[in-house]
């Protein structure tokens, strides 16, 4: 493990295991930066967009590499009912809230520190969100290639937290298009114009991904949802409860993503908003540039998934694995190795 210490108190901390697998993280919004893997012809490259420069993750516009917290998604009215209560937060998307709006510490210096063999980041809240929560992200890299992120959070009273990580894949060296998912979803969430989830919907024609879709027939798709989205996904899929999984191929560069997760379901983010204006490093910035799988629960739609729990108080203790990213190369139909995250990220390749 290696610790860098960089200007304006950035900390970048490097893990590499025996097998060539090496993963960046940075205490700026306790971020992803680099997962480094091969393709099916052997070469080594960065599956993650990142920022041409780390200073950038300071402002961090669309939440590259990230952690969201205390909630993300969005919140209708930018409210939120908290043991009964309502509290209202300053919008920040027309009259909602995305992604806890300036609560939201993705773009702040977070303390971390290295124990053993992990690295542990942590970021207390204070009294203007409810409970104060504290935020602990523990990251490890193992020689099995499982990358971990695994998170607990506290609070001093009765507080929500929905986070989740936002990190934007790209299998390829181009954009998206070729880019293959395939899933066990049984519904989605239907959304209005203001990207509110109003109803569940059984997954269906461009939403049942059962036998793989293509995102480039998403994107071409004449469809009202694609639209509302700016052409892509950015919907709420729920998982079957025994196959709470999702598979991701880049037939051209032959990885293949695996994403296994114990929450209920995932935001398919397929970066619709990026563009050209977004500072990257070592790719072309474009719509379409990067996708995110957003396991979580979704505070937004509650009143529509009333099983899903996001409440904690002074006696409990929040702990989730948010996913595993699994990355497979087809190469000769050799798996060479993998890794795997528990805010979660696994990558074979």
């Amino acid at each position: 493990m290696i610790r860098k210490e960089h200007d304006k108190g950035i900390i970048e901390y490097i893990l590499k295991n025996n097998n060539g697998t090496t993963v960046k993280l940075i205490n700026v919004g306790c971020s992803i930066t680099e997962i480094l893997v091969p393709d099916k012809d052997g070469k080594y490259s960065n599956v993650v967009l990142r920022y041409k420069t780390l200073e950038e993750y300071f402002r961090n516009e669309h939440f590259l590499g990230s952690v969201i917290a205390p909630v993300a998604g969005r919140l209708e009215n930018a409210e939120l009912t908290i043991d009964d209560e309502v509290y209202s937060f300053n919008p920040n998307e027309g009259q909602n809230l995305l992604h806890s709006g300036e609560l939201n510490p993705y773009n702040k210096i977070w303390d971390s520190s290295i124990e053993d063999d992990k690295i542990v980041f942590q970021y207390k809240m204070d009294d203007e969100y409810p409970g104060s929560p504290l935020f602990k992200v523990i990251c490890s890299l193992s020689e099995d290639n499982e990358l971990k992120l695994e998170y607990e959070v506290s609070a001093e009273s009765e507080s929500a937290v929905a986070p989740t990580n936002h990190t934007y894949f790209n299998l390829g060296s181009e954009d998206t298009r070729n880019h293959l998912v395939r899933s066990n979803t049984e519904s989605y969430l239907k959304m209005n114009e203001e990207l509110i989830s109003e109803s569940a919907e059984k997954c269906e024609g461009l939403f049942d991904l059962k036998n793989g879709r293509l995102f480039s027939d998403v994107f071409a798709a004449d469809d009202e949802q694609i639209e509302i989205a700016n052409g892509g996904f950015d919907h709420y899929f729920i998982f079957e409860k025994d196959d709470k999984s999702v598979n991701i191929t880049d037939k051209k560069s032959g990885r293949t993503m695996k994403v296994t997760t114990t929450f209920p379901g995932m935001v398919l983010y397929t970066g619709n908003n990026l563009d050209e204006s977004v500072v990257l490093k070592d790719r072309k910035a474009q719509k379409y540039a990067g996708f995110c799988v957003e396991t979580q629960c979704l505070p937004a739609a509650l009143k529509l998934l009333p099983d899903q729990e996001i409440s904690i108080d002074k006696k409990n203790t929040y702990k989730k694995k948010q996913y595993s990213v699994l990355v497979q190369i087809d190469r000769k139909n050799r798996v060479c190795s993998n890794f795997e995250q528990t805010l979660f990220f696994l990558i074979n390749y």
